[in-house]
């Protein structure tokens, strides 16, 4: 079947009230160690979580900010932290979320022909090779960006 099940426990209350309980939502614990030798780890690339922590406050709370909204579409969004990115779900994946030091990359599971590519700002990534699931990238460098990002995000959610 290939997708995940919710199993749900519901309970009636008095005043018409109902309790709805996830009994076997994953449990996502942020990553805070990743379990590889020092030595071996000035190597590796650096993980989500280090990369958001190395990160200037501008662009930690432009990313906790997409986040938030993000997370406002619904309940049945989930997010789950990998190593090297945040993923938000509905049943797929909807956005991969990236973050450097001067800009944040989403990567959006919307048909990149069904949107007007702008340089600098949204990239067919079809034939390109990255992290995550999405085939359009959108590059947030600032609140302006964020601003123009957030239709697009709001028809990925709408379209999945």
């Amino acid at each position: 079947m290939q997708r995940n099940i919710k199993l749900v426990s519901y309970r009636k209350y008095d005043n018409d009230l109902l309790l709805f309980e996830h009994l076997n939502a994953p449990n996502v614990k942020p990553m805070t160690e990743t379990g590889v030798v020092d030595s071996e780890k000035n190597n590796a690339q650096k993980s989500h979580i280090e990369k958001l922590a190395a990160a200037s406050d501008n662009m930690k709370n432009l990313y906790h900010s997409i986040c938030v909204f993000i997370e406002s579409f619904g309940d049945d969004i989930t997010a789950n932290q990998l190593k090297l990115y945040l993923a938000y779900k509905k049943v797929q994946n909807l956005v991969c979320i990236e973050i450097y030091n001067k800009q944040i990359l989403l990567f959006v599971k919307l048909n990149p022909e069904t949107v007007k590519l702008e340089n600098g700002f949204t990239r067919d990534m079809r034939s390109i090779g990255h992290y995550g699931t999405g085939d359009l990238q959108i590059i947030i460098k600032n609140a302006s960006d964020f601003e123009k990002a957030k239709p697009l995000l709001e028809r990925a959610y709408s379209e999945m």
